[in-house]
């Protein structure tokens, strides 16, 4: 769109493009969720999938589109162990004195409530996908906003980038991943590039975005029926 910021970086709370406070057009403000954000989601992503509260973008119309179904199922298994353990700690809390045993409790809960809250987040914070903006999340990590108008094209691509969120995709300097896990396997084509903020990597102004969906078909064709070629 004609004077839009084709990309929006997030951090902790979502911003429209072309906010005030920019330092001129493309320019990325914010690297990603800090430890407050990260709470907040992690705590508001539980809350909603238990009061089964609609997601946004479903009330809006945009299409979602799930993370890689590997992410799901080791996030999933990580917090089921850290559930069990946590069960297990119990009844090891008998054997410690009545003095430290609230001590034991506070500090299990909230390992407990915070591994299935990185389920919740992971499972409320889809892809969106609509004829205005293509939002790539990768779960309580942040999420980035692309205008529409600034995705070419996508396409199949299976890479590994070690790492998660937003980073570098080594040996292109004119790439990021932006995933949950390490295995990426779409490719967007985005003109004129993107600056996105990497944090401690640095501004990169990506040509190429590489994203993980659950249905990397079913992610095509979204991108494609909104208007990509």
């Amino acid at each position: 769109m004609d004077g839009e910021d084709p990309v929006t970086e997030v951090s902790g709370l979502r911003r429209r493009s072309g906010a005030r406070g920019g330092a001129g057009s493309g320019a990325v403000r914010g690297a990603g969720f800090s430890a407050v954000g990260v709470v907040r989601v992690l705590a508001g992503s539980l809350v909603g999938r238990v009061t089964r509260r609609p997601l946004r973008e479903a009330v809006d119309g945009a299409r979602l589109l799930s993370h890689s179904s590997e992410t799901r199922q080791v996030i999933t298994v990580l917090a089921v162990t850290e559930a069990f353990l946590a069960f297990l700690a119990f009844f090891v809390s008998a054997m410690l004195p009545p003095v430290l045993r609230p001590y034991h409790v506070a500090f299990e809960v909230p390992l407990v409530l915070t591994a299935f809250g990185a389920v919740a987040a992971v499972a409320r914070h889809p892809h969106a996908v609509s004829p205005w903006h293509v939002v790539l999340r990768t779960g309580f990590l942040g999420e980035l906003t692309l205008s529409r108008d600034a995705v070419r094209s996508a396409s199949r691509d299976m890479w590994t980038v070690s790492g998660r969120g937003r980073r570098p995709v080594p040996g292109d300097a004119r790439a990021v991943a932006c995933s949950v896990g390490s295995t990426v396997d779409v490719r967007l084509r985005v003109d004129p590039p993107v600056a996105v903020d990497l944090g401690r990597a640095g501004v990169v102004r990506a040509a190429t975005i590489h994203v993980s969906a659950g249905s990397p078909e079913a992610f095509l064709r979204a991108v494609r029926a909104s208007g990509a070629s």
